[in-house]
């Protein structure tokens, strides 16, 4: 073999150098991702062009509720002020001192000084927020008592005052980069319907203004990923959709203010349900498509986003329709397929989301069957449902999609129980009913692999066969005879074929049962039978038993055998 020439390898890393220098301006000359706040990672690129290690951005589970000392005696001052000039306004008007106009007048520089305050603070000083929050609220209030109290103003003035100030706590919000007044402008423009009187407009109008509010709230939501401004418009649209479908008087609701506020409704579903997902679900591809694990907190704000604006929507139908509890069930169950399928479509893109979809589509199925059906057919879908969450679960639905497939199975389970002890109807839709709960236990077992869980279910089934045998039988003639020998072949075939399959579990529950067997012939028997029967059922055990334990011998000693001499591993 001739040694290789070294100028040549020389060439060759020399070219091999360049070759990786390019490569790295090229890196480096590539724009980064776009990071977002709400999502629990931010991609880092180093200066050669690498990916860095993954950083998680520090996030407060509950900002509102992070502990900063300064920032917490700020609060507590503010509304220390705010109290403090509500009791003087109190005082005042108790004492005769000050006119309504001056009143107001005097509300309204309160809030133009703490307003004024916050604007001169530095802008990185939180607490200005704070100030300015204080000084916008208090011009809400001076507003409504403007209006409500006093009577200084009409009701367009009034509404469109507080419209204005709406605007302008937005306008500062976003300027300043400050949460807090965007909160305190979604509360008061939101709330301005409330606050003047639902009885000066129409639920037309006021569904029509929420819109536009939320709107508003989503854009800004979209654009800066405030989840408290979106928390806070959700806790408050959907209440005055249902406050403007059923305070209202009934002469003027008509049926096109019913629609009216339907499509509201099923707007904020969309602003407020719908897009902060397409926006998380687009941050997420921009970020390369990986995420951490979700924390507690950050579990239940997705969850909760998922599975409130549906049933909240909901609700508003069921004020605006008034519909029957089958057809508000059957729409229940239709929006419980639409989020079946955003799930399926979704679990590529971003599989967490998409399992909180399916989680909130298996809520949506369970309250849609307890309206929609009753009786036998609801036993049977809850049921059917517990096998198919758990076959989900399986399929990757995740554990909050197995924790709901274990709370379904309960209720079918606890029900059917508390109906074997019910009297003895025997109608084929019952049975149908309690033995579709025992092939949904026995499958669900098969769907997942935690032993306890297994056993439980197992043993569940075999209770409820038992039970079941025993309703159906007892009310024959000489019924309790025929359960108790249909209660011994099921026990003596538990026996069998745990020892045939070496399972002792399977051994010991057909032992169990057969020992039931014989409480059964002591307590029931012996005073529901015929004496001829009763001695027929005691020879015939006895002599069963006695044949079996010769019989099973061998059985018996192999394991004995094998427990004290194991058998040698095969090589």
């Amino acid at each position: 073999m001739t040694p290789q020439d070294p100028r040549s390898t020389d060439e060759r890393i020399a070219r091999l150098e360049a070759l990786v220098e390019e490569l790295q301006r090229q890196l480096a000359a590539r724009p980064s991702p776009p990071s977002d706040p709400t999502l629990p990672f931010t991609p880092i690129l180093g200066r050669d062009g690498r990916r860095a290690r993954a950083r998680r951005t520090p996030r407060a589970s509950i900002p509102w509720l992070k502990w900063d000392g300064q920032l917490w005696l700020n609060r507590l001052g503010i509304g220390l002020v705010l109290l403090g000039t509500g009791l003087l306004f109190r005082y005042s008007i108790e004492m005769g001192w000050l006119t309504p106009f001056v009143r107001v007048a005097f509300g309204a520089a309160v809030g133009a000084v703490l307003f004024a305050l916050g604007l001169k603070l530095d802008r990185r000083r939180r607490y200005g927020a704070v100030l300015l929050g204080g000084g916008i609220a208090t011009w809400y209030i001076t507003g409504w008592a403007a209006f409500n109290l006093y009577g200084l103003v009409g009701y367009l003035a009034a509404f469109l005052g507080m419209v204005a100030i709406t605007v302008l706590a937005f306008a500062f919000a976003l300027g300043r980069d400050a949460e807090a007044l965007a909160v305190v402008g979604a509360i008061g423009g939101l709330g301005t319907p409330l606050l003047l009187g639902v009885s000066y407009g129409t639920p037309r109008g006021f569904a029509l203004y929420t819109c536009l509010i939320l709107a508003w709230t989503a854009a800004v939501h979209l654009y800066r990923g405030w989840r408290g401004l979106l928390w806070t418009a959700m806790g408050l649209a959907w209440p005055l959709l249902f406050v403007y479908a059923r305070r209202m008087p009934e002469p003027r609701l008509t049926l096109g203010d019913r629609w009216v506020v339907q499509l509201a409704a099923v707007f904020a579903w969309a602003v407020l349900g719908v897009l902060p997902l397409v926006r998380r679900v687009r941050l997420l591809r921009a970020a390369g498509g990986h995420e951490r694990h979700w924390k507690y907190a950050e579990g239940a704000h997705w969850y909760a986003l998922v599975l409130v604006p549906p049933a909240a929507t909901l609700a508003v139908a069921a004020a605006v329709w008034n519909p029957r509890p089958e057809t508000w069930g059957y729409w229940t169950l239709a929006a419980a397929a639409l989020y079946v399928a955003a799930g399926w479509a979704l679990y590529r893109p971003d599989h967490r989301i998409a399992r909180a979809l399916i989680f909130t589509a298996s809520t949506l199925v369970s309250a849609g069957c307890v309206a929609a059906f009753h009786a036998d057919a609801l036993l049977l879908a809850f049921a059917a449902q517990a096998l198919v969450l758990h076959w989900l679960a399986g399929r990757g639905g995740g554990p909050s999609i197995r924790w709901m497939a274990h709370r379904v199975f309960m209720v079918a389970a606890g029900w059917m129980l508390f109906r074997l002890v019910q009297n003895g109807d025997t109608s084929p839709r019952r049975v149908l009913a309690d033995l579709s709960v025992l092939v949904a236990g026995m499958g669900a077992s098969y769907l997942f692999r935690g032993r306890r869980a297994v056993l439980a279910y197992r043993y569940f089934v075999h209770v409820g066969l038992m039970g079941w045998l025993w309703r159906e039988l007892a009310p024959y003639e000489g019924g309790q005879g025929i359960v108790t020998i249909s209660w011994g072949v099921y026990g003596l075939a538990l026996l069998l074929y745990g020892l045939r399959s070496g399972r002792p579990i399977v051994e010991r529950t057909g032992i169990a049962t057969l020992l039931a067997v014989v409480a059964k012939l002591f307590l029931v028997d012996l005073s529901a039978l015929h004496p001829l029967f009763r001695v027929l059922l005691f020879l015939g055990f006895g002599a069963v038993f006695l044949f079996l334990s010769y019989a099973l011998h061998d059985w018996w000693k192999t394991g004995d055998d094998d427990a004290a001499h194991p058998r040698p591993a095969p090589p």
